[in-house]
């Protein structure tokens, strides 16, 4: 387990070699909660549409025909999409 003081060292070196870079903590913006839990809704959502799809008759056809081992049917598209 690390000491406090190795853990400080470490951060001090990373926070060193940032400075290095074009990386500007004052430019940074956190997105709102709202904005953030409207992604994580979505991300939910696609993870749900991808999981169900793997017994869909109708995703495992638009795969064949598209030759695309990501595609959706219909449904599953627009629940991927939050409709």
């Amino acid at each position: 387990m690390s000491s406090n003081r190795e853990k400080r060292k470490i951060a001090r070196e990373g926070a060193q070699k940032l400075k290095g870079t074009d990386w500007d903590p004052s430019g940074f913006v956190a997105k709102s909660p709202i904005e953030r839990l409207q992604e994580l809704a979505a991300q939910e959502a696609g993870q749900a549409a991808y999981s169900e799809n793997m017994a869909c008759a109708e995703c495992v056809a638009e795969r064949q025909k598209t030759g695309d081992e990501t595609a959706l049917c219909q449904k599953h598209l627009a629940e991927a999409m939050g409709f």
